[in-house]
């Protein structure tokens, strides 16, 4: 195993296996950031943009975290389109494939645009790692096909962007079905005045103020 940076974060071993393959030696300045913070259980704004490993800052210590032995909802990925939802699943498997751990970590992917009753099928067994867009994730939570409760994590990817395409309602719906001290974790290109109000209302609600 090579001697790379990531071994400050005493991450697990599976981890830093996937790490190496990926071949990343040192991590990238919101990395540095992210990673320990969210190892240390704490809500984050990350202000980053693209190409800057925005999503392995949160993949790998989420990743890290996971307890393969419980069968529920760990951490969910909200993106405001398909298009990044599913490069964010790519993102994901991939890792878990690196990981050798396809038959443990178990991730599912909810868009819109696909059929919902095979959504729901899929279901039958809660998946620990929940990819998505904000409406299809509530659509099946609202079907109570899917339980987001138990999941300690909560990623809103490109928040910005979400304002814009006005699935913001359908995220401060999603969480209030979840745990009030879930872990937030928010990125944004940018942190438009617009979004400041549901910001501070989730913060506060989730007890990072």
């Amino acid at each position: 195993m090579k001697n790379h940076q990531f071994k400050q974060y005493a991450l697990q071993p599976t981890v830093n296996e996937a790490i190496d393959k990926l071949g990343f030696a040192n991590p990238t300045p919101i990395q540095e950031k992210v990673i320990p913070a969210v190892l240390r259980g704490e809500s984050v704004i990350g202000q980053s943009h693209t190409g800057s490993g925005k999503t392995h800052s949160y993949l790998i210590p989420l990743f890290s975290k996971l307890k393969e032995s419980e069968q529920r909802a760990q951490f969910v990925v909200t993106a405001p389109t398909r298009e990044l939802a599913i490069q964010i699943y790519d993102e994901a498997r991939h890792f878990i494939k690196l990981a050798g751990k396809e038959n443990d970590w178990h991730a599912k992917l909810f868009i819109g645009g696909t059929d919902k009753k095979r959504s729901i099928e899929k279901l039958k067994t809660q998946p620990q790692i929940i990819i998505g867009t904000p409406g299809r994730i509530l659509d099946l939570m609202e079907e109570q096909a899917l339980d987001l409760y138990p999941a300690a994590s909560f990623v809103l990817d490109e928040a910005d962007l979400m304002l814009d395409l006005g699935f913001i309602k359908d995220v401060d719906q999603i969480l209030t079905r979840m745990r009030q001290d879930v872990q937030l974790l928010v990125f944004s290109a940018t942190i438009p005045e617009r979004l400041q109000p549901f910001l501070k209302k989730v913060f506060e609600q989730s007890k990072a103020l």
